[in-house]
């Protein structure tokens, strides 16, 4: 008997099996070594591989403190050969931790924005029951309209909806007389703001009703922020009399840190309210809605009240006002805070979901292809009569560590990719500072790494479970995997690809608009153009007369500054905060009784303005230092404006009235102007109606500086030269126009730029997974290739076979991926821009991607199978 017998025997009697198993195993070993063609045993290595096969314990699973026990020890025991197993293949190993930690990671930092913008709490008393709402114009282009005094008041005394509400209108002042001038961001808010959303003030108190009067005491409440900045956090600043905007104010609260709400607030001003008056409409709102009460109920009866105000006014409502039902739109608080992020955070939290599928699939394939070559082992354990579920256990454990390991190194991959996005994300990305690593993130990163483990683990641990001990015994030493094992692989490959071209078709289609969009032409030149804004405080600059004096002068000197080419002043330019819109009035073109009033963006802008921020002047002129107070009154229309009043026809000489009041005069149209976009590139077309700066001056501009070379060369000079004019006047909102360009397609850039990363990595990961199922087909069927060559088959043919079988995976992939977009890209239209979610452009692109992805991975394997010598794959059987 040959020595290796005696070994065995001698290791199976230390686990005192029946001796027809014994024989039994022993024979199976003989068998395979003799179909193996080995002839010399290498005892010290199968005595290894035996001791590394678990025990079986044949004794029943107890309940009580024993069992127990029992289980604990075989998990230990598992858990030690797992960590074994796992480090006796390093290369392994690290291919899969490192796919999982990707993935891991991915899925860990999208949540961390998700929970930070969207599911984290507003920092106010109950803050789910909090609210906004407006009127809503849809006829006029108005999705969102805000509200007059007379009719917060209204709705105030009246509402059933809500609690309470307040109003709020956010804007700026200048602060004096504490240091250097600074310009402020503040809110006028009525008295009941504070209480509505549940924050008390640190020092100090809120407002009270009677500062809402006009003629009462100036007050101000202020932020953390500022009390620590400039007031050195003095607990004795209540009561203390500053400066806003030339007006002795007190001081009579302190917010606690944090609250900044509306816009980043820095102050808080009582908001006078008049409940006789209709314009203008400038209010936004919060409010606190009962118990029981949704939004969409709340908006109901938001607009049955403002029909009756309608009713009730009917000195200052036209029939056409009030005619037809009111709209009015009511969104939860945290809602309008978010605004427009929402749908692209949840886009790339599915995105890096896809992902997360395809690197499981991927380890799910390695794992698979290492059960392959460990079935060998499985068929010892099983010899030794280890129970189909202790294998299947064993399997998962060592998925189980491969995840976790995984899942470590994926969450310090986190930690650094969360910084990495907050700076990657544009600047008025809301919320953005509660995008961190916190507890909760934590959790959510481990409970992902358990749920991967057990994905990708289980198919492979119930694979290695079934293991069948001859067919393993006599196809083992050939490497042959089993025909289960090849198509779950296969399965595994055409979801990757499917789930890739998923990913792959939804980020084509947002670069395809996104190409679009920059390719829109705004109706301005963004390149050299500098934007500063200036804002004259009433008490010091009471009339008209000496607002037009101060920027005169001012004009004067910044035209004479080295490096400036042409200077204007507009109340508003584009893609900047605010856009004052006035009811107008085309001559010939009255609205008949019913009819809705259009709207129009109204600007106020100087001579040299259109050339400065670079708007052609279509037909007509622009405006000349003549066009003042003493001239007829003027207006230029825009593109838009003319072509649908005036098709056909010339409409110099035309005349609008910007107000639908008889009382205002009509203004002759002198010049038609290209149609610039005001919010983003992507708006509809609206149209605008600029008047003679000179014959309605506004305290509040914009200077629009075209420099001949760096345009942020000229901030200093330009400080220095409203300094000359008056020292207590700061400029503030900086900037170029190629900034606000930028920022109004932050959000854009910042959803495909990641969206594009993660299709790259789907397509990386996808074109792995091929390749290395083919690898593994490859070398399963090196006999095959070795018979088909020796045959005289030609290599061609041979690599022919392989490539034709990977493309087929491919082609179902494709198949099934296509059909899952057709599904998901309808999600998208709302972020599409000229794009139709089903362009069969981007369709076909990705799908040719994604083919010849699959081509290159083939070829590889394909090509080591015609090298195949037919006298060793045939040695080999």
């Amino acid at each position: 008997m040959p020595e290796w017998k005696g070994e065995l025997r001698r290791r199976l009697a230390e686990l005192r099996l029946p001796p027809a198993r014994e024989a039994e195993i022993i024979e199976e070993v003989s068998q395979h070594l003799e179909e193996s063609g080995t002839e010399d045993v290498d005892l010290a290595a199968l005595v290894r591989e035996l001791g590394a096969i678990e025990r079986p314990r044949i004794e029943p699973l107890e309940t009580g403190a024993g069992g127990a026990r029992g289980i604990l020890a075989r998990s230990m025991q598992d858990v030690r050969y797992g960590a074994r197993a796992l480090r006796q293949r390093p290369a392994f190993t690290a291919v899969a931790a490192l796919t999982l930690a990707l993935g891991i990671g991915a899925v860990t930092t999208l949540f961390s924005a998700v929970r930070g913008v969207l599911l984290r709490p507003l920092p106010y008393a109950d803050p789910g029951a909090l609210a906004s709402f407006w009127l809503s114009a849809p006829e006029k282009g108005l999705p969102e309209v805000s509200l007059p005094d007379g009719l917060f008041v209204w709705y105030r005394e009246r509402s059933r909806s809500f609690l309470e509400m307040a109003a709020y209108s956010a804007g700026g002042v200048i602060l004096t007389g504490v240091g250097e001038p600074e310009r402020l961001s503040a809110s006028a808010v009525s008295h009941e703001f504070f209480h509505v959303l549940g924050v008390r003030p640190l020092l100090g108190r809120g407002f009270v009703a009677a500062e809402e009067v006009p003629g009462a005491a100036p007050a101000a409440v202020i932020g953390y922020g500022l009390w620590q900045r400039r007031f050195g956090g003095d607990s004795s600043v209540i009561g203390r009399s500053i400066s806003f905007a030339d007006i002795p104010t007190t001081i009579v609260g302190v917010m606690p840190r944090g609250f900044d709400y509306p816009n980043h607030a820095d102050a808080w001003a009582p908001l006078t309210l008049d409940r006789s008056r209709t314009s203008p409409w400038y209010l936004d709102t919060v409010a606190r809605l009962r118990p029981g009460v949704t939004a969409e109920e709340a908006a109901r009866e938001i607009g049955a009240l403002t029909d009756d105000f309608k009713n009730t006014r009917l000195d200052r409502f036209t029939e056409a006002d009030r005619s037809g039902k009111s709209l009015a739109v009511a969104k939860r608080l945290l809602d309008t805070v978010v605004g427009d992020v929402r749908t692209p955070l949840l886009l790339l939290l599915g995105a890096v979901a896809l992902v997360m599928l395809i690197a499981c699939a991927n380890v799910a394939t390695l794992l698979l292809a290492r059960a392959g070559a460990r079935s060998r082992e499985m068929a010892l354990r099983c010899c030794l009569g280890a129970s189909t579920r202790r294998v299947a256990a064993q399997m998962l454990t060592e998925s189980l560590l491969l995840a976790l390991l995984g899942g470590g190194a994926g969450l310090l991959l986190a930690a650094w990719m969360v910084p990495a996005l907050r700076h990657l994300a544009p600047a008025q990305f809301p919320r953005l500072e509660l995008v961190r690593i916190e507890p909760p993130v934590l959790l959510f990163g481990v409970a992902v790494t358990l749920i991967t483990g057990v994905l990708f683990g289980l198919v492979p641990a119930l694979s290695a479970s079934r293991v069948n001990l001859g067919d393993v015994l006599n196809e083992g030493a050939r490497g042959s995997a089993s025909g289960g094992t090849r198509r779950w692989n296969d399965a595994f490959v055409v979801g990757q690809f499917a789930l890739s071209l998923m990913l792959l078709i939804g980020a084509g289609l947002l670069l395809r608009s996104f190409q679009r969009l920059v390719a829109v032409d705004p109706g301005f030149r963004s390149d050299r153009v500098l934007l500063a804004r200036i804002s004259l405080p009433g008490r010091r600059y009471r009339d008209q007369a000496q607002v037009r004096a101060f920027y005169g002068r001012l004009l004067e000197r910044v035209r004479a500054l080295p490096g400036v080419g042409e200077v204007g002043l507009a109340n508003r330019v584009p893609l900047s905060r605010g856009n004052p819109q006035n009811e107008f009035v085309v001559e010939g073109h009255e609205p008949a009784a019913g009819d809705p009033i259009p709207v129009a963006n109204m600007r106020n802008v100087t001579p040299g303005y259109f050339s400065a921020i670079g708007t052609t002047v279509l037909r007509g002129r622009a405006f000349a230092a003549s066009d003042d107070s003493a001239a007829a009154p003027v207006a230029i229309v825009d593109e838009s404006l003319a072509r649908r009043y005036w098709p056909g026809e010339d409409p110099i000489g035309k005349r609008v009235r910007d107000d639908r009041s008889p009382e205002v005069p009509w203004k002759t149209v002198i010049g038609v102007v290209a149609t610039a976009k005001h919010g983003t590139l992507d708006e509809a077309p609206t149209y605008h109606i600029y008047l003679a700066y000179d014959q309605r001056p506004q305290w509040n501009v914009y200077v629009v500086v075209r420099a001949m070379s760096d345009p942020l060369a000229l901030v200093g000079p330009l400080r220095a030269a409203v300094g000359e004019l008056d020292p207590n006047l700061p400029l503030y909102e900086i900037g170029t126009m190629q900034d606000a360009l930028d920022r109004s397609l932050g959000t854009r850039r910042f959803t495909e730029v990641l969206l594009a990363g993660l299709a790259a990595t789907a397509l990386l990961l996808a074109a792995i997974g091929i390749y290395g199922v083919m690898s593994l087909n490859v070398t399963s069927r090196v006999r095959e290739f070795g018979i088909r060559l020796a045959l005289g088959a030609a290599p061609g043919a041979v690599r022919w076979l392989v490539i034709r079988r990977g493309m087929a995976l491919a082609a179902g992939g494709v198949v099934l991926g296509v059909a899952g977009a057709l599904w998901l890209t309808r999600f998208l239209r709302e972020l599409l821009f000229q794009v139709s979610p089903m362009d069969p452009i981007t369709f076909a692109a990705v799908a040719a991607v994604l083919a010849t992805a699959a081509l290159l991975a083939c070829y590889l394997p394909a090509r080591r199978a015609t090298r195949t010598d037919p006298v060793v794959a045939l040695r080999q059987e």
